[in-house]
């Protein structure tokens, strides 16, 4: 007996509050802690190693603080 493939659709949904959390977090607080270092700084590579520990930390914060996450 041979054995058909059947194609498969998977559909993901992605709820508007996460949308609205990864641009606040990511875009917003990132742009903002990228130039406050980098005023402080004055060196562009500082800002970028900085904004990208700073929104990790960010985000383990918040996941440690949820109540259903952590």
């Amino acid at each position: 007996m041979s054995r058909r493939k059947q194609n498969q659709i998977v559909f993901y949904t992605i709820r508007a509050s996460t949308i609205k959390k990864f641009i606040v977090i990511d875009c917003v607080t990132g742009t903002g802690i990228y130039y406050a270092i980098k005023i402080i700084s004055a060196s562009t590579l500082i800002g970028l190693v900085g904004t990208i520990i700073g929104i990790e930390c960010i985000k383990r914060i918040s996941v440690r603080g949820h109540p259903k996450l952590g």
